[in-house]
């Protein structure tokens, strides 16, 4: 291992500021070293993009063609998700040997379209880049596989792919697979279980799930080279700037810079799990003028308000169900099991009405909880109705602003909810009601990249989800944020009614 790191450490740097300078081992990579080559099996390594994986992966390769672990006839395979992947680390083992491969007495260089590999002629010793097809992974003699970036091969070859890499080897004395990579998204995927104690020594640097992303000590998580990158830094900061101000790009800021092994492009969820969980709040308080988001049920459906309040970030929510069905009833046809009747002992479902749910006793439920909100806000439709309830149950009414459910409203509203999320500036209360709420609400995008909430089966929302807390939710945040952000901390909120 000593005459691995002096090797490696010997090389120079081939592109970046540091170009033309010695190769750095940082701690992190040192003890990657010394774990993996003091097993005799299979060793795993995951860390986010950028910390410099791809040039330790290909310090190790030339090590085996041009330096202290070069074995006659030893074949090191880099195997990616394609040949011009594999390249990458191609061209770098090409600069780390430099003018030698000049000497064609020495070394036999193929660089094509179909074939990227170096051979010492003398000893036979040789390094060759594959990509992620099974078919041509047969009949090879490896002494070392590094396999790069397996999150990426191609899941319907990726099995068959490890298993043919896998079964050629043996015939080299000492031969070894080395896994490098982010994290996959599934549990199931082989990388994830070679990180999961299935690899002899498996190391790897990630943000746990409640962290805060835009934290620097939860990127230093992630990323172990950060003290020594400058360029890694800022570029870090840069995106989560841009996570910050877009919610499209917090999935691939989680899934390639935290490496929290998530898909790397935003699903049709409202909000994922992990954002909710992180600003969850065990107690809230109330203070300030708040909004009031209402999202109606028809017939049997459940009716919900939200209330959000800006100063305090605080947010609420209670639901209304009828008594007919029962709540046992709802819970398995909906299939909740016994969710419902849990809400209704924590107090966050009342039930009101005979069949349909009783809206008025719903804002007489919220006037005794809240009092009276500076802002009402509900989807345009049933409007009419509405404001005769609010009449009956004692609420002032003021200006109406009406809120449509389509892209333009609806898109606006989603987009709002989700920056107040990420900046923080929402406290949700622990609640079943708006958990449960939150993991059933689904979006759909348009071609123009707004989301809306989905509706019936849409975005792969269940047809039986009940997500009306989340939809009031987004409403209440929405208005309060929005207004918020236009008048300012100091300036009230304007009163207005929005249906």
């Amino acid at each position: 291992m000593k005459s691995l790191v002096h090797y490696i450490e010997g090389l120079e740097v081939s592109q970046g500021e540091h170009v033309g300078e010695s190769f750095p081992l940082f701690p992190w990579e040192r003890r990657f070293l010394r774990g993996a080559f003091a097993v005799d099996g299979d060793a795993a390594l995951s860390v986010a993009r950028g910390n410099g994986k791809t040039t330790l992966l290909s310090g190790v390769a030339a090590a085996f063609v041009d330096g202290p672990l070069r074995q006659p006839r030893a074949e090191v395979i880099i195997a990616a998700s394609s040949l011009g992947q594999a390249r990458i680390s191609f061209e770098h083992v090409r600069a780390f040997i430099g003018d030698r491969l000049a000497l064609k007495s020495e070394w036999r260089v193929w660089d094509t379209t179909q074939a990227a590999a170096i051979e010492h002629r003398p000893t036979g010793a040789r390094v060759k880049c594959i990509g992620c097809d099974p078919r041509r992974a047969h009949g090879l003699a490896p002494a070392l596989v590094l396999a790069d970036e397996p999150a990426q091969w191609e899941p319907s070859k990726a099995e068959r792919m490890v298993a043919a890499l896998r079964t050629s080897m043996g015939k080299i004395p000492g031969s070894r697979l080395i896994a490098l990579g982010t994290r996959p998204e599934a549990p199931e995927h082989w990388f994830s279980k070679l990180l999961q104690g299935g690899a002899d020594y498996s190391q790897c640097h990630a943000a746990r799930s409640g962290d805060p992303p835009f934290w620097r000590r939860t990127w230093k998580r992630a990323n172990p080279s950060l003290d020594y990158l400058p360029s890694l830094e800022r570029r870090i900061r840069k995106e989560a700037d841009e996570a910050r101000r877009d919610p499209s790009k917090l999935a691939e800021f989680h899934a390639l810079r935290l490496n929290m092994g998530t898909p790397d492009t935003l699903q049709s969820t409202l909000l994922d799990a992990g954002t909710w969980e992180r600003i969850e709040a065990p107690e809230t308080e109330r203070r300030g003028r708040w909004a009031l988001g209402l999202d109606l049920g028809t017939s049997a459906a459940m009716s919900a308000a939200a209330g959000y309040w800006p100063d305090t970030r605080a947010l609420e929510a209670v639901a209304c169900f009828p008594e007919l069905p029962g709540l046992r009833e709802r819970g398995l046809a909906d299939g909740v099991g016994r969710l419902y009747s849990r809400m209704h002992e924590r107090g966050e479902l009342i039930i009101a009405g005979r069949r349909v749910s009783d809206v008025r006793a719903l804002l007489q439920e919220v006037r005794a909880r809240w009092g009276f909100p500076d802002v009402i806000v509900c989807d345009r439709w049933r409007v009419a109705e509405l404001k005769d309830t609010l009449e009956k149950a004692g609420f002032p009414l003021a200006a109406l602003d009406e809120r449509g459910m389509g892209f333009k409203d609806g898109g606006e509203d989603v987009r709002l909810f989700r920056e107040a999320c990420l900046a923080e500036r929402v406290k949700p209360a622990r609640s079943l009601l708006l958990t449960a709420a939150m993991s059933e609400a689904r979006v759909v995008i348009d071609p123009a990249g707004n989301a809306k909430l989905s509706k019936s089966t849409q975005g792969g929302r269940r047809l039986r989800a009940r997500d009306d807390a989340a939809a009031a939710a987004i409403l209440a945040v929405a208005a309060g944020y929005r207004r918020a952000k236009k008048s300012g901390p100091r300036r009230p909120l304007r009163s207005a009614i929005v249906g």
